[in-house]
C-alpha cells in the first residue's frame, strides 16, 4: 500500500507538469533576424519579422478593450475554419508613409544608453517567411530589393523585411536593441526567436535571443557572447524538453553513483552528438512524417530507459548509445529553429550548444543523486520505494507520450 501511495503520488505530480506530446519540437517558432552591417559612416539595420510584431501595439490594445484590430492595414474576413485578419496591400500603397513610420518605430536602438534615431530606407512584404538567406549585407538587400506580395497575405503568416539607416556616434562601437511596441500576445506552442547578427567585422558573429526583446540585446560583435547564449540554449533546451529531463534521470536511477554511469553517460553523449551536428548540417531526410517519428521514437526511449532501471538492466553501452542518437535528432530540431543551417558562427554555436546541452545533463545526473543521497540518509528503507516509484511514474508518462506522439503518425 505504501508503494501504492508514493506512485500515485509522483505520478500526479510528472503528469500535471508532463506537457504536450512534443516535449521540444515546436510547431510554432517565428523568428526575427536582426543585421548590423556597416554602410558608410552609418550603420544599416536589416530586419525580417513576422508582420504581427510591426502591430503588437494594435493587438494588445484590441485584447484589452475586446474589440477588432484598430488599423487601416487589416482587415477581418470570415472563413469556412473560422475568422482571420488579411493584410491589405491596397491600403500599405495608399499610405505607405504611416506604414514606413510604423516600421521605423518597430524597434528602438541604443548606444551606451543614449537613443538612436533610425530612418526607413527599404522595406517588403511577405505572404510568409521567405526561403532565402538573410545572414549577410548582400543577402538582406536581394531580400528586400523585389516587389511586395501582389496578395493580401494572412495576417498570422505574413513577414516584413526591412532596413533603417543609424547614425551611432560610434559605428564600431557596440549598439543595442529592443522591440519598441508592447509583448505580443501569443497562443500557446508559438515562441519567438531572435537571430542577431552583427556583420560590421570581417567574420560576422550571431547568437540567438528568446522572447520579443522587451529588454535590450547587445550587438557587439563578440563571439564569446555567440559561445556564452548557445550555451544556455543548450542547458535550457534539455532542461524544458522534459523527455530528456526523463531519460536522464532513468540513467542516473538506473546506475547510481558508480563509476559505470560515467561509461554511460558517456555513451549517450556521443550518440547525440553524431546525429546533433550530422541532421543539424542536413543529414536528415525531410519527409513530412520523419519528425513526428522521431518524437515517439523518443518517448519509446525514455519508457525504454525506466524499464531497464527498474529491472536494474541498464548498464549496457550500446543500446544508451542508440538512444543517444535519437535524442540527437531531438535537440537538432530545436537549434534549427533557433540557429539555421546558414548562420555565421556555425562551428562554436554547434560547440557551445552541445557543451550547454552536456552541462544540463550532468546538473540533472548530480541533482538526482544528491536527492537519493539525502533520502538513504534520512531513511535508507524508504530510497528503494521511492525510487521504484519514480521510475514506474516516468514509464507510464512516457508510455502516454508514445501512443500521444504515435497517433500524429496515423492521423
Amino acid at each position: 500500500m505504501r508503494i501504492i501511495v508514493n506512485v500515485v503520488l509522483i505520478l500526479a505530480a510528472l503528469l500535471a507538469h508532463a506537457g504536450t506530446a512534443r516535449a521540444h519540437f515546436a510547431q510554432g517558432t517565428k523568428l526575427r533576424t536582426i543585421l548590423i552591417a556597416p554602410h558608410g559612416e552609418t550603420l544599416t539595420a536589416y530586419v525580417r519579422a513576422p508582420l504581427p510584431l510591426v502591430f503588437s501595439d494594435v493587438v494588445t490594445s484590441a485584447q484589452a478593450s475586446s474589440q477588432a484590430l484598430d488599423t487601416p492595414f487589416l482587415y477581418f474576413e470570415e472563413t469556412g475554419a473560422g475568422g482571420r485578419y488579411r493584410v491589405s496591400m491596397e491600403a500599405i500603397a495608399a499610405n505607405e508613409s504611416a506604414f514606413r513610420e510604423r516600421l521605423e518605430h518597430a524597434m528602438s536602438w541604443s548606444q551606451n544608453g543614449r537613443e538612436i534615431a533610425a530612418r526607413l530606407v527599404a522595406m517588403r512584404v511577405h505572404a510568409r517567411m521567405p526561403a532565402g538567406p538573410f545572414d549577410d549585407r548582400e543577402a538582406a538587400e536581394a531580400a528586400i530589393a523585389g516587389a511586395s506580395s501582389g496578395l493580401d497575405p494572412v495576417f498570422g503568416e505574413a513577414y516584413v523585411d526591412f532596413a533603417v539607416s543609424l547614425s551611432p556616434l560610434d559605428v564600431a562601437g557596440p549598439v543595442a536593441a529592443r522591440s519598441a511596441y508592447p509583448p505580443l500576445p501569443v497562443p500557446d506552442g508559438v515562441t519567438i526567436d531572435n537571430h542577431i547578427i552583427d556583420a560590421r567585422g570581417k567574420v560576422p558573429v550571431s547568437y540567438t535571443r528568446p522572447g520579443q526583446l522587451e529588454r535590450p540585446a547587445a550587438i557587439d560583435a563578440s563571439l564569446w557572447r555567440t559561445v556564452g547564449e548557445f550555451v544556455w540554449q543548450g542547458m535550457l533546451h534539455i532542461v524544458e524538453g522534459l523527455d530528456h529531463v526523463f531519460l536522464v534521470v532513468c540513467l542516473a536511477l538506473g546506475i547510481g553513483a558508480r563509476g559505470r554511469l560515467l561509461w554511460i553517460v558517456t555513451a549517450f553523449t556521443l550518440g547525440h552528438s553524431v546525429t546533433l551536428i550530422a541532421t543539424f548540417l542536413g543529414a536528415a531526410p525531410s519527409w513530412p512524417w520523419f519528425i513526428p517519428a522521431v518524437e515517439a521514437a523518443i518517448a519509446a526511449t525514455v519508457l525504454y530507459a525506466a524499464v531497464a532501471a527498474l529491472l536494474g538492466r541498464m548498464d549496457s553501452i550500446l543500446p544508451i548509445a542508440g538512444v543517444g542518437l535519437l535524442h540527437g535528432l531531438g535537440f537538432s530540431f530545436v537549434l534549427g529553429d533557433i540557429l539555421g543551417r546558414d548562420a555565421p558562427n556555425l562551428v562554436p554555436a554547434l560547440a557551445a550548444f552541445n557543451v550547454g546541452i552536456e552541462i544540463g545533463q550532468l546538473t540533472i545526473i548530480a541533482a538526482t543523486l544528491l536527492a537519493v543521497a539525502v533520502v538513504t540518509r534520512l531513511s535508507a528503507s524508504l530510497t528503494p520505494v521511492l525510487r521504484a516509484a519514480t521510475l514506474a511514474g516516468i514509464a507510464v508518462v512516457s508510455a502516454w507520450w508514445l501512443v500521444e506522439r504515435s497517433a500524429t503518425l496515423v492521423a
